[in-house]
């Protein structure tokens, strides 16, 4: 009787897993994940060579990851489950109050050695450039909405890397938004909740900055008539921790601007007489409506003729900042650091930017590996 029930047992799970083996081969594939943003492994072919050189096992066994059946529905019970056993982070991610997600970046993942030498890349730059240098870093969500993390949750010292800013920039002018978005914060939605980036009122808040340090007079956020785009939309942080229930963010652009032209990697849009890629809208990374996404370099030339040229070093955040700084240059060039491998001297001295600025978000800036190329 107890050799049958074992046959009988070992027979149920053979028949099972032949069954879920046969319905990962025989169901259609999913090439992308919306929720995670992602490109899925699909499974191929057995080869020679792929068992040769064990290609084939390492992408069996990713594919039999990416291909599981309700996959999206998996990923959110095992997030609900990890939040129901107390952990208030999962993936990266803390879940804050008021359904905020927020990255988690620790002390130990920044390297202050490597800090102060993006400072003093940035001295040498202002030096070397001919242009009038600002630093502008953009605090990150946690560091603005503190009380909205989770109780006791460990974050960077976002306050000793301003300070040691204030510190070593002597020719670049610094500039803190800190107190700006502070005063704001109870008025505006400065962050998506379900992202790391700010939104269109956060950028406004650094632009409104920006102006004054400038001596600029800024537009009133009325006048770029702001239009809701969508309301569906969730960020990269609930794509690391997808969870039941999680309400998305409105998505808000700045619509009254100048008419512009458009080249990416110094390549034109045609026809393309504004900043926006709508098709965006359609897909899971709404945030790339702003240009179509991150490119090495982007030039701006709007209807201007100022004859004010300025040159931006950035990360993401630059992409909702920039609309607003439209009305007031002739040219804006952007540079991301990720995909731009050309000498940055050269072209500050051949296009002769009266004015540079530096937008990175500070965790990203402090921990950016490309920075150097600033010199290059």
């Amino acid at each position: 009787m107890k050799n049958e029930s074992s046959l009988i047992f070992f027979a149920g799970i053979t028949a099972m897993l032949l069954i879920l083996g046969a319905a990962f081969i025989c169901m259609p594939q999913a090439s992308f994940s919306e929720t995670e943003n992602r490109y899925l492994t699909n499974f191929e072919k057995p080869s020679v060579s792929g068992f040769l050189d064990t290609s084939f096992q390492d992408k069996l066994t990713k594919g039999a990851n990416d291909q599981f059946p309700a996959r999206d529905v998996w990923m959110k019970l095992s997030v609900e489950l990890q939040r129901a056993i107390g952990l208030s982070d999962v993936g990266g991610v803390y879940f804050g109050k008021d359904g905020c997600y927020f990255e988690r970046v620790l002390d130990s993942q920044i390297s202050e050695s490597r800090y102060l030498n993006q400072l003093r890349y940035l001295e040498q730059f202002c030096e070397t450039s001919n242009a009038s240098v600002t630093f502008l870093p953009v605090p990150s969500a946690g560091a603005v909405l503190a009380d909205k993390l989770p109780k006791n949750a460990p974050l960077y010292d976002s306050d000793k890397l301003y300070g040691r800013a204030g510190q070593r920039l002597k020719q670049v002018r610094f500039l803190d938004i800190r107190p700006q978005l502070q005063k704001e914060r109870e008025r505006s939605q400065l962050y998506f909740k379900t992202d790391h980036h700010w939104t269109m009122e956060g950028a406004y808040q650094a632009y409104a900055a920006w102006c004054q340090e400038n001596q600029i007079a800024p537009k009133e956020l009325g006048y770029f008539k702001p239009k809701k785009q969508s309301d569906a939309f969730f960020g990269t942080l609930y794509s690391k921790a997808p969870v039941f229930g999680a309400k998305p963010d409105k998505l808000t652009l700045p619509m009254n601007l100048p008419g512009a032209e458009v080249s990416i990697d110094e390549k034109k849009r045609d026809g393309l007489r504004i900043i926006y890629d709508w098709e965006k809208l359609y897909t899971k990374d709404k945030y790339g409506v702003y240009f179509g996404g991150n490119f090495g370099r982007v030039d701006i030339h709007t209807g201007n003729s100022n004859g004010k040229k300025l040159l931006i070093i950035k990360d993401s955040f630059a992409n909702s900042f920039v609309p607003f700084l439209m009305p007031h240059y002739e040219t804006i060039t952007m540079l991301d650091f990720r995909y731009f491998n050309e000498s940055v001297l050269k072209l500050a001295q051949r296009e002769r930017f009266g004015e540079a600025l530096v937008l990175y978000e500070m965790s990203n800036f402090a921990q950016d590996m490309n920075f150097f190329k600033l010199l290059k």
